[in-house]
């Protein structure tokens, strides 16, 4: 008997050892299911956080991208304003520049003209000086007279008209009183 309970010791011995290996075998295998299932649930979560974060940087980037586009187009159509302002500008001056060089060149032909047309009446001054002083030379020779003599016989002529439209205009008057 002493054999059957050493056999039943020994079995029950084995029996707890083995049991105890199963058990520790299944909760290192249930331990590592669920370790190995936290672990892909990790990867998982982080895998897909890592997709968030791409489609959130690729959103970010197109936004950036948008703004960059709206505000390079601003900037154009800014630049084409201010060009197209400058040209008007330019336009303007040039006009204004080719008017006022019409206009120079108008008053030198006027100048030109001016100068030319007193270029000739002092010719013609100096002519008519010359004439007038051969007149009175020849006059002078013709009537004998000097020039001063001249002008105190016209004088006299014109006092004596004096005198007797006087006396006439006076005789009327006595008559009409």
């Amino acid at each position: 008997m002493l054999e059957i309970i050493i056999t039943i010791v020994v079995s029950a011995a084995v029996t707890a050892v083995v049991t105890a290996l199963v058990v520790s075998n299944y909760h290192k295998k249930t331990t590592e299911a669920t370790i190995g299932n936290a672990q892909d649930k990790a990867r998982e979560i982080i895998d897909e956080a890592l997709k968030d974060a791409e489609s959130k940087k690729r959103e970010a980037l197109l936004e950036v991208k948008e703004e960059s586009i709206r505000t390079k187009n601003e900037l154009d159509k800014e630049i084409k304003e201010r060009r197209a302002e400058v040209q008007r500008s330019e336009r303007r001056i040039q006009q204004k520049e080719e008017n006022i060089d019409k206009k120079t060149e108008s008053l030198e032909r006027r100048e030109t003209s001016l100068a030319a047309k007193e270029e000739n009446l002092n010719k013609i001054k100096v002519e008519v000086s010359k004439l007038n002083e051969q007149r009175v030379q020849e006059l002078e020779r013709i009537s004998g007279l000097t020039s001063e003599q001249a002008k105190d016989y016209l004088l006299k002529i014109v006092e004596d008209e004096v005198k007797h439209e006087s006396a006439v205009i006076i005789k009327e008057m006595e008559s009409r009183a």
